[in-house]
Order: C-alpha cells, then structure tokens, then sequence
C-alpha cells in the first residue's frame, strides 16, 4: 500500500491542516518549472510533480511507493541523491543521468523531526541536457570567432607587411607569402640571394611574424668573425677557457638567443671544426662552453644566409654534407633585383621617402630619371638601389632629381641598351605619342595614384584620366 502522503493529491486533514491549504500547497508544487521528488526516511518515493514526470517522461504511478535502490536497478536513474542524503545526513547535489538519456541536476535536501532523525527528503531537479549543449555551442562559437579573429589579424599583418616590404613581382609575393607559411613553425630556414638581396630582412620579417616574435632576434656575421673566435662567440666560453678570457666567462650567441631566434647570416663562412657544434645543437639542442663540459639545452630556432653555392662547398669539402641537410629544411631563395625589375620603382619611392627625412628635405624624381634607373642592372641589388638614392638626394642640387643627376655608369647603361625609337622609319607624331605613353606608363608605375602621377607630369587628373584610356594604360 502507498503511503498516506500519495493516497490522495488533496492531502486528507490527516496532517491538521485544511483541504484549502493543502489544495494550495498541490498547485504550487505542481505549477514548479523544477521537478520535485519527495521520498521518506527508507528511500520510498511518496511524491513527484508534474515538472519531474515531464522531465523523466514518466507517469507518477510508475514510482510511487518504490524504492529508490529500485529505480536504479530499473534503469530510470543511475544514481539517486536520496540515498546520497540519507548516507551523509546533509544536502547533497550531483549530476544524474536519467533513462531517456538526458541529463539533470539534482540537490537532495533532509528535513528532520524532533527527534534528529531523517523523516523526508526533498529532491529538486532541472534538466541541464539543454543548458550543455548551449553552453557546447557557445564554447564552439567563441573558438570560432578566435579562429576568425586570428585569421583576420593575420591577414591584416600580412597586407601592412606586404606594403611595407614594397614588391609588385608575383615572384616577390611567392617569396613573402612562403615566408609567412615558414613562420608558423620552428623549422630551420635557409635563406639563399646574391649579396643585398634582403636576406636579413626577410630572417627578421619570419621571427617578427613567428609565435617567437616577443623573443630576442641575434644576428651573427660568420663572414666578420675571425676563425679563432667563431666558436667562442657562437657557444661562449667559461672562466680561463683561454688567456685573455674572462674571469666570468662569456655567454654565447646561443645563449643570449635563447627563446628567440638565432640568423646565422653567411653561414658558408664557418670554418668545419664549428659546423661540427652547430651540427651537433641542431641534432640535440644542447649547446656546450668552450672549455666546459656540461650540457645546456636551448630553446632556439635557427635560421642561416648565405650567397655562395653550399652544394658546390661540399662537393669540394668545404661544407658538411650532414649540416647543409640539416639547415636546408626549408631553402627560401631571394631572386636578384635585375629579375624583378617592376619592384623597382616601388622601392625607389621607398627610399626617397626615406632619406627625404632623414635629410629634412622633399625631393622628387622625374620618370625619365626613374626610368634609367629601371633599366640599370644593380649587381649589388637593394643595398645599391639604397646607396643610390641616398647619394642622389644628398648630392643632386636641384629639388627634382633628373636623368642628368644620376651617376655616369647609370646613364651609360641604359645609352648601351639603346634608344627604344630606333628604326627605319621615323615618324615624329607616333614618337611623340610613344614617349608620352612611356612617360604616363612610368608615372603610375612610380606614384600609383592618379593625383600623384599627374602632379609629376604637370597635368591636371582629369587629362591624365582621359590619356590613361587612350593609351589603354
């Protein structure tokens, strides 16, 4: 037989209190959003609402007067705070995983008599299968949004990096984007150019766009260390390593790299006694003093330059086979600038920018001086472009620089590839219509903007307008 409690839903006057109350007491456990569960001091179950037969998909009759060890056998629940409660004699609250496979939070409450001891308790219950899906999905959504913001920002730093570094050429661009893939990683790069090609420049663009970017950034010059001194600078050295060593002795470029990135700039110029060591970090990460004998491990991504064949170094024994592999991971070969002529108006604006400022001065370039300088094949790349410009702003007297403040070997070179109005026929209309779309082509090649472009020639944006589409420039 159910106990009194479940016999009827009107609460007989067994209790003292009137039917209108206990009417009231009922519509307000039922007209709870929370399941209820009642149940006495053996685990009997005497009372569920409405909210609890929803929550279970359950009819009340199905357990009441049963026990809750019952309803776990059963399978409805797979736990019970009830008997949690009745254990520990205090309010009790876990996570329970019901037949219908949702899950709920539950919190068992004791209620005492006079005596102290359990005469009910009370369970109240919530469904939290939705809350953890939503609580999944915004997890999900703000990963997404990190995700997009990351890309986002990476793209941002991409194009100011892009504009900053001033290249037109597609092969330039390859270059650069190959850089930025490069800088996702740790791997070792090896950076190949002829001298001025901007293998610096492109060693610290990797570490500036690298999760090491808050990291120090060592360059070392192999080329400009004597041989006795390389490994000694490289790994350091300990106290009385050497005479005339330190009494401290001296960390290494290694050490003060740590955490960073280590640009080992021609990296051809090792004499093969140090490209042992290096072979031997780059294997174990461990670096050791010169004249120490502990190993200490060092948290340092290498990367190396060079402008001389290293294949054809160690063909003749000059390079070790083992370390060219070992620093070759990833090759990153920088074309000369002769092979890219479209970036060198960018980089002529770059630098006359540059050294208008640093000279308080605002010199322009007329495009038939841009145009020699196009032509000029710079066998010392950027490096010399820079010189170049530097020199011309410095030295040229006037306010435009102009074809005939460019140095004699500029001007003769592009006398040597010859006048483009050579030919049987000379028509001076069509030549003047030819130097006039030469001029306009290499006004906007040179500014990029209309405004700029006509400002330089002397013409009004409208007219520029109107000859860009007659010219079909």
């Amino acid at each position: 037989m159910e106990p009194d409690i479940a016999q009827s839903q009107d609460y007989p006057d067994a209790t003292g209190m009137g039917q209108d109350m206990m009417k009231m007491l009922n519509a307000i456990i039922d007209s709870s959003y929370d399941g209820l569960w009642i149940c006495d001091h053996n685990g009997i179950v005497m009372r569920i609402n409405r909210a609890s037969e929803r929550i279970n998909e359950i009819d009340r009759k199905q357990v009441l007067g049963k026990k809750m060890e019952d309803l776990i056998k059963e399978g409805l629940i797979d736990r019970s705070v009830t008997l949690e409660v009745l254990k520990r004699r205090t309010t009790v609250t876990l996570i329970q995983q019901i037949k219908n496979g949702k899950q709920i939070l539950i919190t068992g409450n004791p209620i005492f008599d006079d005596q102290g001891k359990i005469s009910m308790v009370v369970a109240n219950e919530r469904e939290i299968t939705e809350l953890n899906r939503l609580r999944n999905e915004l997890e999900e959504s703000r990963s997404l949004t990190s995700q997009y913001l990351s890309e986002i920002n990476q793209l941002h730093s991409q194009n100011s990096l892009l504009s900053e570094i001033n290249v037109r050429s597609k092969v330039m661009q390859k270059v650069f984007h190959t850089a930025l893939k490069v800088a996702q990683v740790d791997s070792t790069v090896l950076i190949q150019g002829e001298t001025g090609v901007g293998k610096g420049f492109f060693a610290k663009l990797i570490h500036r766009s690298s999760k090491r970017k808050d990291g120090p950034f060592i360059r070392v010059d192999c080329g400009a260390i004597p041989d006795s001194l390389v490994e000694s600078e490289l790994f350091g050295y300990e106290e009385g390593a050497f005479t005339g060593a330190r009494l401290k002795g001296k960390p290494g470029y290694f050490e003060m790299a740590c955490g960073g990135t280590l640009f080992i700039d021609e990296v051809g110029e090792l004499p093969l006694s140090v490209q042992v060591k290096l072979l031997r970090f780059l294997e174990d990460t461990e670096v050791i003093r010169v004249g120490g004998t502990t190993a200490h491990k060092m948290d340092v991504r290498i990367m190396a330059a060079t402008h001389r064949d290293l294949e054809e170094m160690v063909k003749a024994g000059k390079f070790r086979k083992d370390l060219f592999f070992r620093i070759n991971i990833i090759p990153l070969l920088i074309p000369p600038l002769r092979e890219r002529p479209e970036d060198i108006p960018p980089l002529i604006n770059f630098f006359l920018d540059q050294f208008n400022k640093k000279s308080s001065t605002d010199k322009t370039m007329t495009p038939r001086a841009v145009d020699s300088i196009c032509q000029y094949s710079f066998t010392g790349n950027i490096r010399e472009l820079a010189n170049l410009m530097e020199q011309l702003v410095v030295l040229s007297p006037n306010e435009s620089i102009d074809w005939e403040d460019l140095p004699a070997h500029v001007r003769s070179e592009k006398e040597r590839i010859g006048s483009p109005w050579k030919g049987d026929k000379l028509n001076l209309p069509q030549a003047m219509k030819d130097m006039e779309r030469e001029l306009i082509a290499h006004a906007m090649k040179t500014f990029g903007v209309q405004r700029k472009a006509a400002s330089a020639l002397g013409i009004d944006q409208s007219t520029l307008a109107r000859k860009l589409k007659k010219y079909g420039i």
